[in-house]
């Protein structure tokens, strides 16, 4: 009898385990959703505070501002100057017949023409200068500032995008000569190029460049009509140098796109420098025919 009990009793222990098991893996799933709501009704609740607080913060800047209504529009592209005029329209809340009003656009003024109670102006923006602008109102001796909240990046409306990607068959190659300060850097595997061209403006021709301090110790040219290219070039390296992997594309405006692909430095030892590989790649730094920067990233100091 007793033999026949203890199987039982372990039949029981068992079930009672997988219920058990059950259980807690049902109060699991009940506590995960439990927090998943009340997860989801605080994020709801946050949002909700956020736009009280956006809608509250933009009823004050309306109260306090001294301008109705403003708008902005670009004008023709300058090939010489590289500017597009903007034209700004403001009316302000109040005008008097003395009433003054000056524009000021990224580091330029100029006063603006009164028609009504409205006042218009344009000033030519360089496509590589951010869009900043204030008004200042003056009447009766007194003068009114408020800045213009604008954004436009007049860079992607004349120039083309240009996005190079180079696929390393093994990953940069270099190679340590024994005894010397110095190596062989080597660059070989796939590289493409797309080009997002804007109305008027595409790239004309392009080529792979490795540079070292700045002097082309290799170069290719490439098919600007996005298809592979094969990559297999090497340089001497020694120590203190940086070389420079990029793609130089020139557009319909004479202007060169420099795309950089990697940046390679050695240390006083020959050595490679760790730990900013990736930092460079896809930096686009923009410049003249006869090599002067005009744009660049702040923290870029190519040359």
């Amino acid at each position: 009898m007793k033999r026949n009990i203890i199987p039982i009793i372990i039949s029981l222990l068992i079930l009672l385990q997988v219920v058990t098991l059950a259980r807690i893996g049902n109060l699991q799933d009940e506590l995960q959703n439990t927090r998943d709501q009340f997860m989801n009704m605080t994020s709801l609740q946050s949002n909700q505070i956020d736009s009280i607080y956006s809608n509250i913060d933009s009823m004050l800047k309306r109260q306090s501002s001294i301008i109705d209504s403003y708008d902005y529009s670009l004008g023709t592209f300058n090939r010489e100057s590289l500017t597009v005029p903007v034209t700004f329209n403001i009316t302000p809340k109040e005008t008097k017949a003395d009433t003054l009003a000056t524009l000021y656009v990224s580091g330029q003024s100029t006063g603006m023409t009164r028609s009504g109670t409205s006042f218009s102006a344009t000033l030519p923006v360089n496509i590589f200068d951010v869009i900043e602008a204030k008004v200042v109102i003056a009447d009766d001796g007194t003068e009114r500032t408020e800045k213009l909240e604008t954004w436009e990046n007049l860079r992607t409306r004349v120039l083309p995008d240009i996005y190079a990607r180079l696929e390393r068959e093994s990953g940069t190659i270099y190679r340590k000569t024994p005894g010397e300060l110095s190596g062989e850097y080597r660059c070989k595997g796939n590289l493409s190029l797309e080009v997002k061209p804007v109305q008027n403006n595409t790239i004309e021709n392009a080529r792979f460049v490795m540079d070292v301090d700045g002097n082309i110790v290799s170069e290719k040219s490439l098919n600007t009509s996005g298809l592979w290219a094969e990559i297999n070039e090497s340089t001497t390296l020694s120590a203190g140098q940086t070389l420079t992997t990029s793609v130089l594309a020139t557009d319909s405006l004479g202007l060169i796109h420099k795309v950089i692909l990697d940046k390679f430095t050695l240390d006083e030892n020959a050595e490679p420098v760790r730990g900013n590989e990736w930092i460079w790649m896809g930096e686009v730094v923009i410049m003249d025919g006869e090599g002067k920067i005009l744009y660049a990233p702040q923290y870029d100091k190519v040359n």
